[in-house]
């Protein structure tokens, strides 16, 4: 642990370190990508509206009528002398009904979080501390992401259980976590395969 207790560059780390970290952060990346997907499929984008009717329940908007139905169906050819037809002029597919999520589903899904989501900013952070920024930079990127991230991890709880009021915190936890996590994720990857002009010392060596 003595490289992150004094100035350490990422890029003096042996190859092996390297490339077990790259996989690391890689993978991460990946998952934030996947998170992205769930995200969008779950609330339907940055909206408070999104998360809370989908922790709390509620009618999910209805997909806008096309093709036959948005022009009334198929037409009907009916003999002159049968019974006239009253048929609507647009049809509507009824919106979907969302569930409240169960409590207890909602509480162990923070407690697995809560667990596992701080042990990956603790690596993610040791590395992005390797890196030649400045310290005040690094000091600001490190306290976003895990401001962002523990309101991200505690907004579900407000939303289920105190109220549908604190579904603004979603979206906004979710630009922060972003502001935060991505510099960490990628920057250390920059620095540990950019190409480093040797140094007049080194090449005295």
């Amino acid at each position: 642990m003595r490289q992150y207790a004094r100035p350490f560059p990422i890029t003096r780390l042996s190859l092996e370190a390297r490339v077990l970290y790259t996989g690391f952060l890689l993978f991460l990346v990946l998952g934030f990508v996947s998170s992205v997907w769930l995200y969008a499929d779950s609330f339907g984008g940055l909206s408070g509206l999104g998360a809370t009717e989908y922790y709390r329940g509620g009618a999910a908007q209805a997909a806008p009528a096309s093709g036959a139905e948005a022009a009334g169906g198929p037409a009907l050819e009916l003999p002159p002398d049968g019974p006239a037809l009253d048929l609507p002029g647009e049809t509507v597919t009824a919106a979907p009904m969302r569930l409240e999520k169960p409590a207890r589903q909602v509480m162990e899904t923070f407690h697995f979080h809560l667990f596992t989501v701080p042990v990956v900013l603790l690596i993610v952070g040791h590395l992005f501390m390797l890196t030649a920024l400045s310290v005040r930079l690094k000091v600001g990127v490190i306290a976003v992401a895990s401001v962002a991230t523990f309101v991200h991890l505690l907004a579900p709880l407000l939303v289920r259980f105190v109220g549908p009021r604190w579904g603004w915190l979603m979206p906004v936890s979710v630009v922060g976590a972003a502001v935060g996590w991505l510099p960490m994720l990628v920057w250390p990857l920059w620095e540990m395969w950019r190409p480093v002009s040797a140094s007049p010392e080194a090449a005295a060596e």
